[in-house]
């Protein structure tokens, strides 16, 4: 068995030991080229096993080696690909860690390359540019590259690369304007990089890249005229253009891009009228116009122009029958329009395009009435009318479709009785017909509480309907994890309906169902983690249930199992370091959860799991700042539950390691944008410390904790002087500092904190109320 069968097997130690070989077989065969792949393997494998540090440590080395094949070979595209690969993964490696400070490290060390890179591929370009193996390769330079600046945090750098990639494409395209590859290939490298340049909120560097690709499709017009390929893309460019106005807050300007756009396609459709991909684009324009306005809170406009893009639309149905990717385009054009007027509730007009839909698979199916695919599409797009009525609050047209839906998958079912498919089909409609019924709000109070009780009635009546299908197809396939999904999902549908009601003890034998059916799955897949994790939602809730009918000892015992599980799995050597961190922050909301509904005994265990992982890590790499917050948020909690258990002494030793670890993290990385929730946390850590401290009349460290908490409160406020968790956050500190005053006999001063923390708290009431102080 080869390493890379190994490391899809996930036997790592294997697969490293393959490798290891095959690098002294590549040393003495003295083939950089294949060091290099083995190299990235190695890494790759290394970052499996959760050693990131050695895993960097070989694609640093790998890029290194191909680099310098590169430069020597540039036109051998194995070199290229282990070029681009080394960036890739260096970037995916560092991305992953989310550690800057080892991005910068990474880039001190490897830059140096990347000049030299480009400038060869330039000339290998220039003087082959009709070899498009060459482009794409160093595309996907380009754009590992891109990636590697926007982890550093220096997006910028990227924009001489982008000069000269342009250059490249508008001299190739000289050579060969009607090239379909080289065209896309442009439109997509603007695109991604555009869309990068956006989110980083670089809106200048974007608009001189579109404008760019722009001048390139213009020049290549001026020659070609009607080379449709570029036109399109033109109108295309035009659309970026739209966006970026659009995200700058410039509606009014995104408007008239765009109808610039619209102005060449009506050129064209003056020409030939009957052009499919014109009137397509034409449509897409009004579509767009209107989802712009719709995300700039216009809702008006919006509709206008979506309902210009559907009467586009409409003009093209009844057109090429016997063309099934023209239908088909056309039924996925109607489908997205439904749900862009949806959202705006254009219910009927939402509704009008569904119809359309349905009306263009329905003569498909005509053609072809064997097609259990097409009447599938019917189906779903009745189920998707059903759900616009159920949103909008009209049971009876949602009904009606809904019911449609379930007589056509009884139609299918009566013509196949044996498919599960088609009857877990009617289960999920008459679970969308139950939620319907579950989640009805109503205006008269008197009576709804009367009425709620018989809409739940309702709803369990379909949903008892949906359930014993799904015990049915649960019976048959008892190892189908769709069978058990719709199943658990039923019972949890039921169970939810009657804690709804508070009726918890009618909802208790549901959860109990769901963890059997749970633990039967983790027995069937002891080595997947994420079942087990499923089983602990599940056991939680169960816990809650039994919490609420006073069954104290059952509601223990479901969170001893859940608490047992997670233990299982952090302990478990396989399970790789980022879903281990996933099941501690887990662990930990249960127990915080647990904690704050004061179940101290549940809580403890929870919070003593999460303490003991992130504990460890911490301890691995006390200077590796990604640690910071966790270890901090950890010691945290369980300071606050030592301090519900009324053991100060206990809380107040967690709270002289948590301080000192609060410290470092302020300190690592303060132009990380997190901080500002780092240093609230901070300041919430520093108030309780002060308060425990106080506890156990240790009131010199007390003052100091409190006087810490409060400059920290003081410049978050000066930050975001509206913000009302700092503002509350503030109030707590005023309050318990106060306490600590009086104590010191400094009464006038607690009465001046105590006088301040009661103004924010009444403050906070009025704006809460809606109330505003007022002049008389």
């Amino acid at each position: 068995m080869n390493a890379s069968t190994l490391f899809e097997k996930e036997k790592y130690e294997k697969a490293l030991e393959k490798l290891n070989k095959a690098e002294k077989l590549a040393e003495k065969a003295k083939s950089s080229d294949l060091m290099c792949r083995v190299l990235l393997h190695k890494g790759e494998v290394m970052d499996s096993m959760d050693y990131p540090e050695e895993a960097l440590e070989l694609y640093e080395k790998a890029l290194d080696i191909s680099s310098r094949l590169f430069l020597n070979e540039p036109q051998v595209s194995s070199y290229q690909k282990c070029l681009y690969n080394s960036i890739g993964l260096i970037g995916t490696n560092l991305e992953d860690r989310d550690s800057f400070s080892a991005a910068e490290k990474s880039y001190g060390r490897t830059n140096k390359f990347f000049d030299g890179i480009t400038d060869e591929y330039n000339k290998l370009i220039a003087e082959q540019p009709e070899n498009s193996e060459y482009l794409l390769n160093y595309l996907k330079t380009l754009k590992n590259i891109g990636a590697y600046f926007l982890i550093i945090g220096q997006p910028e750098k990227q924009i001489p690369l982008t000069n000269s990639t342009l250059e490249t494409f508008r001299k190739i395209l000289i050579l060969q304007p009607e090239n379909p590859n080289i065209l896309e290939q442009l439109d997509l490298f603007v695109r991604r990089l555009g869309e990068e340049f956006m989110e980083n909120e670089l809106f200048e560097d974007a608009k001189k890249l579109y404008d760019q690709l722009q001048e390139i499709y213009r020049s290549l017009l001026e020659k070609y005229p009607d080379n449709e390929i570029v036109i399109h893309y033109f109108i295309f460019s035009y659309g970026y253009l739209g966006d970026l106005q659009s995200r700058q807050g410039y509606p009014e300007k995104m408007e008239e891009t765009y109808l610039q756009a619209l102005s060449i396609v009506e050129d064209n459709l003056r020409k030939n009228p009957e052009d499919a991909a014109f009137l397509v684009n034409r449509g897409k324009i009004y579509e767009e116009i209107g989802l712009n306005y719709s995300k700039a809170g216009d809702p008006e406009k919006a509709n206008s122009f979506y309902e210009k893009a559907l009467a586009n639309f409409e003009g093209m149905t009844g057109k090429y029958p016997d063309d099934q990717d023209y239908q088909f385009k056309l039924t996925e054009t109607f489908g997205n329009l439904g749900k862009l007027f949806a959202k705006i509730k254009r219910i009927e007009k939402a509704k009008q395009c569904y119809m359309y839909k349905i009306k263009i698979y329905e003569s498909l199916f005509e053609n072809g009435p064997e097609d259990e695919d097409l009447k599938m599409e019917i189906i779903d797009t009745l189920t998707q009318i059903g759900n616009l009525y159920a949103e909008a609050g009209d049971r009876d047209q949602a009904k009606e479709y809904y019911e449609k839906a379930i007589e056509g998958y009884e139609m299918l079912l009566s013509e196949n009785p044996e498919s599960t498919d088609f009857e877990i089909g009617i289960s999920d409609v008459l679970t969308a017909l139950g939620d319907m019924y579950a989640k009805v709000e109503h205006e008269d109070m008197e009576s709804e509480d009367e009425t709620e009780d018989a809409e739940f009635e309702i709803a369990r009546e379909y949903y008892e309907k949906a359930l014993k299908l799904n015990e049915k197809e649960f019976g048959r396939y008892p190892d189908d994890s769709t069978c058990q999904d719709e199943l658990v999902r039923t019972l949890g549908k039921i169970g939810d309906s009657f804690a709804a009601q508070e009726r918890y003890i009618d909802a208790v034998p549901y959860y109990r169902r769901i963890v059997e059916i749970k633990e039967q799955a983790v027995r069937d897949n002891p080595d997947e983690w994420i079942y087990i994790m499923t089983l602990t939602n599940s056991l939680y809730q169960l816990g809650y249930l039994y919490g609420q009918i006073g069954e104290i000892e059952l509601e223990k015992q479901q969170y001893s199992k859940a608490e047992e599980l997670f233990s299982r799995l952090l302990h478990d050597e396989k399970i790789s370091l980022p879903v281990k961190q996933i099941l501690a922050f887990d662990v930990q909301g249960r127990g915080i959860d647990l904690l704050n509904s004061r179940k101290y005994d549940s809580a403890k265990g929870a919070l003593d799991l999460a303490l003991e992982f992130f504990e460890n890590e911490y301890e691995k790499n006390p200077k590796e700042p990604e640690n910071y917050p966790f270890i901090c948020e950890a010691l945290h909690q369980s300071g606050r539950l030592q301090q519900s258990l009324e053991n100060f002494e206990e809380a107040a030793k967690i709270f002289d390691s948590l301080l000192p670890a609060v410290e470092k993290l302020l300190e690592s990385n303060p132009e990380n944008p997190e901080n500002a929730e780092y240093r609230e946390k901070a300041g919430i850590n520093y108030t309780d410390a002060g308060e425990v401290y106080y506890l156990i009349e240790e009131y010199e460290k007390s003052k100091q904790s409190f006087k810490r908490a409060l400059d920290i409160n003081e410049v978050l406020l000066d930050e975001e002087p509206d913000n009302p968790i700092y503002k509350i956050n503030q109030a707590e500190t005023f309050e318990k500092y106060a306490k600590l005053l009086s104590k010191l006999g400094r009464n006038e001063e607690a009465e001046d904190y105590s006088t301040k923390s009661k103004e924010i708290y009444r403050k906070l009431a009025e704006e809460d109320c809606g109330e505003k102080d007022t002049d008389e």
